[in-house]
């Protein structure tokens, strides 16, 4: 296809993003852009003419991707646009630092959905230059590979925005000796050490030197033993909510001598102001003091991808309306609990809470796109979840309908084979939106077959047919054309359930056998099944590093790397052990002999634990 676009503006965009739709006919498409100061979009297109209204120059994108994800039909529509403000984070963080190439290829996709903003979630993944220890070894972002993705970001009306930590989320940093005058305790910095704000200023001229926008996130989260550590020491008890005012009000006069509006994570006013710590449970007429509330210019991101009630969201509306009047929404896309992603939790969640964010007014969001522990789950798999959060943007109520074609329109992808993702942790009937987070696949994956941690909640779940069917299923969608990226996805996926229908239950086959003295059975374990499933896991450890390595910096992948390997070597040795008991039956199996408990004592449910170190041992990892 040709297109002609009769606004300069958009000529080489336009044609960048033609490159996403390959069926597109060979013929002559004229575009008439037109500038309105109506906030939306409307599309009018007649045989091989299209005239596009947009208010920002997103909304043009998106119109585009409409008449190219079908440009044989006439149109004729028209979207509001509920948010002045859209976006994503990524987080580059968690080990998986994203290409370059992979994020522009990324702002792609957001112009193509309508989106403004990209926030780009670093804690030291980026260079401090008179602080070599901050991100190295971790892939950390060049000043130059930083302005690249803004340059490219702005072509498209994206604005790249700068998500970085000044309080707490800084372990990575932190563990390094030369840190050591600026710890509060490993994960958090020192308040009101002369050391911790001559690195904050550094730190944020350097910001300054790479992003020309004036937005920045200083998170200011989850600091939770803030004040308890060396601050402790040296302080004596101090009431943490001044301690954190002090910090946040010289780190925001730091942001603003460089010309920035800052703005943080909200969680730690409510924190602070709860009786049991949490998030949630402070109540609606709640009053903070106001020498406690932040700066009446500061902006404040209510983060929540946990609530499916209406009611929760429109009580921390108002608490959030009490400390400040700019408030941005953070909701999330579930890519973060596991190996796989939480899609019905994401979708769910999302329904609700902008729902809210509509009937309230609050018109900027963001989708969350987290990499807790690792960066286990490929970010590929955020389209589905992305596309819904930017559809419920732009139309009052988004169907499942409408969701199936928009990702097909835009990504040839057909949303139910991605739904399939959804299965590999979402089994629980009681629980159909998966809002307990369970993650069996990740538990299924790591613990030890001769331990079974957790096979006291896997007993009687059938897990072994429930992943063989799911592993059939994927196996007929690379059956259909798939692009080649979703193509390698679903293959990963495939080989991973096929994994886990073997080893899901061996650890209970192993006990049992073992219990009833069934050398024949130990034996086919040891001599057969255990190779088969290495042969199994190392094809989907290469399938894991492609993935990675097309997505991400090698830096970050050992960890992966150090997991799956793991696995491979703790098969070889129960193999091992069976064989060397079933030569000599006289030596019992220690392990075995030790009779298992549930790791939660509801057994007949499986919960949320993401936690790798503590799910592959109950011995001590981190610490001896």
């Amino acid at each position: 296809m040709k297109l002609i676009v009769k606004d300069l503006k958009f000529q080489e965009t336009s044609e960048i993003l033609l490159k996403h739709f390959p069926e597109a006919p060979e013929e002559e498409l004229v575009i008439y852009p037109e500038y309105t100061e109506k906030s939306g979009l409307r599309v009018l297109k007649c045989g091989n003419n299209v005239k596009i209204q947009y208010h920002q120059d997103v909304q043009y994108y998106r119109a585009l991707g409409m008449v190219l994800g079908d440009p044989e039909e006439d149109i004729s529509c028209s979207e509001t646009a509920y948010t002045s403000r859209l976006g994503t984070m990524f987080d580059c963080s968690r080990n998986g630092v994203l290409k370059v190439g992979t994020v522009k290829r990324y702002i792609e996709y957001l112009a193509l959905l309508g989106m403004n903003d990209l926030l780009l979630y670093t804690e030291d993944t980026y260079e401090i230059p008179k602080y070599p220890h901050f991100g190295a070894l971790r892939g950390r972002y060049t000043k130059e590979e930083i302005r690249e993705m803004e340059r490219y970001a702005a072509k498209f009306g994206i604005e790249l925005v700068p998500c970085i930590q000044t309080l707490a989320h800084l372990r990575t940093y932190l563990r390094w000796p030369v840190t050591e005058k600026m710890r509060d305790n490993s994960d958090i910095l020192l308040v009101g050490e002369p050391a911790v704000y001559e690195f904050l200023e550094d730190m944020i001229r350097s910001v300054r030197t790479s992003f020309s926008g004036k937005r920045i996130h200083i998170g200011m989260d989850e600091a939770f033993q803030l004040g308890l550590g060396n601050y402790l020491r040296k302080n004596g008890y101090q009431d943490r909510t001044g301690i954190m005012k002090e910090h946040l009000d010289r780190v925001c006069a730091i942001c603003r001598k460089y010309e920035f509006d800052p703005m943080i994570w909200s969680d730690m006013y409510f924190m602070l102001a709860s009786e049991d710590g949490r998030y949630y449970s402070v109540s609606e007429d709640y009053e903070w003091h106001e020498k406690d509330k932040p700066d009446k210019e500061l902006t404040l991101v209510y983060w929540d991808y946990y609530n499916a009630s209406e009611d929760m969201y429109r009580k921390m509306v108002h608490l959030h309306g009490k400390l400040s009047g700019h408030m941005y929404f953070a909701g999330g896309g579930w890519t973060w609990n596991g190996i796989a992603p939480n899609y019905a939790r994401a979708l769910e969640t999302t329904r609700v809470g902008t729902k809210v964010m509509k009937e309230a007014g609050a018109d900027k969001w963001f989708c969350t796109l987290w990499q807790d522990d690792g960066a286990e789950t490929p970010m590929e798999t955020c389209l589905l979840s992305l596309t819904y959060f930017a559809e419920c943007a732009y139309e009052k109520e988004v169907t499942k309908e409408r969701l199936h074609d928009r990702v097909k329109e835009l990504f040839g992808i057909d949303s139910e084979d991605l739904m399939l993702l959804d299965r590999f942790d979402n089994f629980q009937p009681e629980d159909p939106y998966n809002l307990k987070s369970a993650n069996p696949s990740k538990l299924a994956l790591y613990q030890d077959p001769m331990l079974g941690i957790f096979d006291g909640q896997f007993k009687g779940k059938g897990l072994r047919e429930y992943y063989q069917d799911l592993a059939e299923k994927l196996e007929q969608c690379l059956e259909k054309e798939q692009p080649q990226r979703i193509r390698k996805l679903l293959a990963y996926y495939q080989k991973l359930a096929a994994f886990l229908a073997e080893k899901a239950e061996m650890g209970l086959e192993l006990k049992s056998g073992y219990d009833n003295q069934d050398k024949d059975r130990l034996c086919v374990w040891a001599g057969k099944r255990i190779p088969a499933c290495l042969t199994l896991l190392k094809e989907l450890h290469g399938m894991r590093e492609e993935i990675w390595m097309d997505e991400c910096k090698p830096q970050g992948y050992e960890v992966i790397d150090v997991r799956l390997g793991g696995i491979r070597s703790r098969l070889e040795s129960a193999a091992k052990r069976i064989s060397t008991w079933l030569s000599d039956p006289e030596q019992p199996l220690e392990e075995l002999e030790e009779k298992r408990v549930c790791f939660w004592p509801d057994e007949d449910r499986i919960y949320s634990f993401n936690r790798w170190e503590q799910i592959v041992s109950a011995s001590n990892i981190n610490e001896l």
